[in-house]
């Protein structure tokens, strides 16, 4: 450490040095000072003492010291910023998992006392009863979700961010290791077969033609023809669909918990367009006939609503549960239309990259790894071709 001498002008003496205190967290500058002192030793002691307050300050001169009573403080005031940052259905992941999973047991903890045998603790809690929770229907007991690697990354994000405001000096979370994951029963997709299908379809066809039921019908079969989700459906205006050129086109979705509607798709590549067959086409003018009693709207309205009302998405499930216990068929639920439509699709030859886009799909692998083994009708047939290639060489 480089300590001068300085004589001031009534003739004292003072020592100075300059610091480098080190790299902004913040700025990501570099950040000197100097300090001066009546002695080398109280300067260099007052040097040290700059070098741990920054560091004590999270690495930062841009702000005071923030003080947290306990963990749940630090975490509500970093859900906070979360908000800002993402889309609905990510802030409703987000509040499940800190209400439900992470705040009861840690919240009350001050951060000194978030150490990483007690979140290792905690994880390996999560993961036995992610691994020994009943499975029904595919759904694991309520409570006891298999998402505890997510859960302990929020807890790393809300550590993270208590770092950087510089209420705590190191993050306990990184030195914490999720156990695996047992494998257990492999989710199956539901769908209609071609039977099933046809039972549904004959069903719609022949319920009374109340509103209520045109409304539904053409919700069922909009799904069925194009793969769209269901939030993806019930956010749909008019203005979204072109009926001269035969498509939709899907910028929208309802966020079901809150049945508000996000000014936003899912994800980037649900941004899209899906085209429109006749039949199709010529359900939806048919219902927006009925829409408004016969009324010409002079306002853009939401494709399945009634005189401007939009039903909640769980009232909506819950007719189409009973539509499908009258229709004899089973229960697969508003995505099911979805899977039905992929399968279709893909037992007839379609180009899985199609299908990809059709769907909105981020990823080839997305598709493929869902949808490739609904096409057991092809399996025969593909044995069948090899045997001809070998007949012909």
């Amino acid at each position: 450490m480089n300590i001068k001498e300085y004589t001031k002008k009534d003739g004292t003496k003072v020592y100075r040095t300059n610091v480098y205190l080190g790299v902004d967290n913040l700025t990501g500058k570099q950040v000197r000072t100097s300090v001066t002192a009546k002695s080398k030793k109280m300067c260099e002691t007052k040097a040290h003492q700059a070098i741990n307050d920054f560091i004590n300050n999270g690495s930062t001169i841009a702000r005071e010291k923030v003080v947290f009573d306990n963990f749940e403080a630090l975490a509500l005031s970093w859900f906070e910023s979360y908000k800002l940052t993402v889309k609905e259905n990510s802030i409703s992941v987000a509040d499940n998992y800190l209400r439900n999973y992470i705040l009861p047991p840690i919240g009350s903890y001050k951060l000194s006392k978030i150490t990483p045998m007690l979140l290792q603790e905690l994880v390996n809690k999560w993961a036995n009863n992610a691994n020994t929770a009943e499975i029904i229907n595919g759904k694991r007991e309520r409570g006891k979700c298999k998402d505890y690697k997510l859960l302990l990354n929020f807890i790393k994000r809300i550590l993270d961010y208590g770092m950087q405001l510089g209420a705590i000096e190191d993050n306990s979370a990184i030195k914490v290791f999720p156990p695996k994951l047992k494998t257990r029963t492999v989710k199956k997709i539901k769908y209609f077969d071609n039977e099933e299908l046809k039972q549904f379809l004959l069903y719609l066809d022949t319920l009374e033609p109340s509103t209520d039921n045109r409304k539904s019908k053409t919700l069922y079969k909009l799904l069925l023809a194009t793969g769209l989700r269901v939030g993806e459906a019930m956010a749909l205006s008019w203005s979204d669909i072109d009926f001269n050129n035969h498509y939709l086109s899907v910028s929208k979705t309802l966020i079901q918990q809150s049945n508000l509607i996000q000014d936003s798709a899912k994800t980037k590549e649900s941004n899209r367009s899906v085209f429109l067959d006749n039949d199709t086409l010529e359900s939806l003018k048919e219902w927006r006939k009925y829409q408004n009693d016969g009324a010409i709207s002079l306002h853009d309205s939401l494709v399945f609503s009634y005189h401007q009302k939009m039903r909640s998405y769980e009232i909506e499930r819950q007719k189409l549960v009973r539509h499908f216990k009258n229709a004899g068929v089973p229960n697969i639920g508003f995505h099911g239309f979805r899977h039905t439509h992929a399968s279709l699709l893909m037992n007839n030859d379609v180009n899985p990259k199609e299908i990809q886009r059709r769907l909105g799909h981020a990823d080839y692998a997305i598709t493929m790894n869902t949808y490739s083994h609904l096409a057991k009708s092809k399996e025969k047939e593909t044995a069948e071709k090899f045997s001809s290639i070998l007949k012909a060489l």
